[in-house]
């Protein structure tokens, strides 16, 4: 149970914010650290990571960007001995400690040792108990943090009080579409949007994880408690089936760190890269609609894999990553076509810091034994030249035979039906010729490739009158 904590402030410099790297969230376990008994209440200082066990503050100690121990801080430890959190205010640029206060044992303080010349204090008085780990806004003028209330919705609710200028206003509940019955705690800032871990959302596993909501701007209490909050648990694998907390990042590097129960114990993770971003997910299917399981799922940016996954039983697949256009989506399973496709990912609504968008994929099964169809390649009737769109639709059968040298294609061509019969075969003479260089160019050999004018060799197309298709069609060689 957490007691309740006092604050000290210290005067210091803020450094300059930088930009975060465009990267997308990588994940991994801090390896090779043992956990002293009792950590908690992670925090970022200034690019260094804080903790505190059992009264005392721990700083990291880093290899390159790699965090290799933690030690007592022989610098924060003496200023504020049997602090257990430490946060910096941006807006008076004042280190804030949280110390337990056994004096008054439902009250708030914030305030200054002896040697500095400021004093600042909110009182809670007796309506609040077990508060813990207090943020500040950008901009100084709200102070955000996790207790029980006598008003509360139960468990620990998430809090805010207003500064007015001369003191901290009587802090209001974030209301009942943050808060549960059960805990909300650890709040902290990233950027525009309030993230939290919770053990009270309905409908999610069981114990704490890790939640995202947009915090309204402004210092107006109506903002904060009217506001329409939608609550998104932020993406796997940062959250888990297991107790996910404690959440701490860097906004000047884009490295964060928690702590988290899924190999069995408490451990200490890290990540980085920007948490903004869009959820793509889906589901892949056979060209009969049956689902297709098993599928690996890649998403590349400008050839650099970004995310991958593979389908579920039920064919379905999720991706996370940053908005941006030029994506390429590629899914492959043997005895399947390739496919691949460009698309843009788009965050159009700000009140969610995870958008969600959704692309169906149908594979082709390998079609030995028919003929497959591809309806207007050529886009116009007079059109010759391929064009970029008609070549993509053409990159799984090029995939397949590059990686498949025993297999023959057999590619008939047709034009319109209503064209003049000698224009028509002059259309598909060209289109042929063209089509042996796009795939002459993709392929190491052509030899397996046979060519026919189906409006010369007396065939109908299939099609009708639609005509201007080509017909592709393997066998094994």
């Amino acid at each position: 149970m957490k007691r309740l904590l006092p604050i000290l402030l210290l005067l210091a410099l803020l450094p300059l914010p930088r930009l975060w790297a465009q990267a997308p969230i990588a994940v991994t376990p801090v390896s090779g650290l043992s956990l002293p008994w009792g950590l908690s209440n992670l925090s970022v200082v200034d690019g260094r990571l804080y903790a505190c066990q059992n009264g005392v503050v721990v700083s990291a100690v880093t290899s390159g960007s790699v965090v290799s121990a933690l030690s007592p801080d022989t610098v924060l430890t003496p200023l504020c001995p049997g602090a257990n959190y430490v946060v910096r205010n941006g807006a008076d640029s004042l280190l804030y400690f949280t110390t337990p206060d056994n004096s008054e044992p439902y009250s708030f303080n914030v305030h200054t040792n002896a040697r500095f010349f400021k004093n600042r204090q909110v009182e809670i008085k007796s309506w609040y108990r077990e508060v813990a780990h207090p943020v500040f806004t950008a901009d100084g003028s709200t102070l955000i943090f996790s207790a029980k209330g006598k008003v509360g919705l139960g468990g620990n609710d998430l809090w805010c009080s207003f500064w007015n200028g001369k003191r901290w206003c009587k802090p209001v509940n974030l209301g009942n579409i943050i808060n549960t019955p059960g805990d909300e705690i650890c709040p902290v800032l990233y950027g525009n949007y309030l993230l939290f871990a919770s053990n009270g959302v309905p409908g999610a596993a069981p114990g704490f994880h890790l939640y995202a909501v947009r915090f309204p701007s402004g210092s107006k209490a109506d903002d904060v408690i009217f506001a329409n909050y939608v609550v998104q648990p932020l993406p796997q694998p940062l959250n888990s089936a297991a107790d996910d907390t404690e959440l701490a990042f860097d906004p000047a590097t884009g490295r964060g760190y928690w702590l988290s129960t899924r190999n069995g114990r408490q451990q200490l993770f890290t990540f980085a890269g920007r948490l903004d971003g869009v959820m793509l997910s889906g589901t892949v299917t056979d060209d009969h609609g049956h689902p297709v399981p098993h599928a690996d799922v890649r998403l590349l940016s400008s050839g650099r894999l970004v995310a991958e996954a593979a389908t579920d039983s039920a064919g379905a697949y999720s991706l996370f990553a940053h908005p941006a256009d030029g994506y390429t989506l590629q899914v492959a399973k043997p005895d399947f076509f390739r496919y691949a496709k460009t698309i843009p990912l788009r965050r159009p609504n700000e009140d969610l810091l995870i958008a969600s968008q959704t692309q169906n994929v149908t594979l082709a099964r390998l079609p030995f034994g028919r003929v497959m169809i591809f309806d207007n390649i050529f886009r116009e009737s007079g059109d010759i030249e391929l064009s970029p769109q008609s070549e993509e639709t053409l990159q799984p059968i090029v995939d397949y035979l590059r990686d498949n040298p025993n297999v023959v294609a057999e590619f008939t061509l047709y034009s319109s039906q209503s064209a003049d019969s000698m224009y028509a075969n002059l259309v598909i003479e060209r289109r042929i010729n063209n089509l042996q260089h796009y795939l002459k160019s993709c392929l190491p050999s052509d030899v397996r490739i046979l060519y026919k004018n189906g409006v010369e060799n007396g065939q109908k197309s299939p099609l009708g009158e639609v005509g201007d298709a080509v017909f592709v069609e393997l066998s094994g060689n």
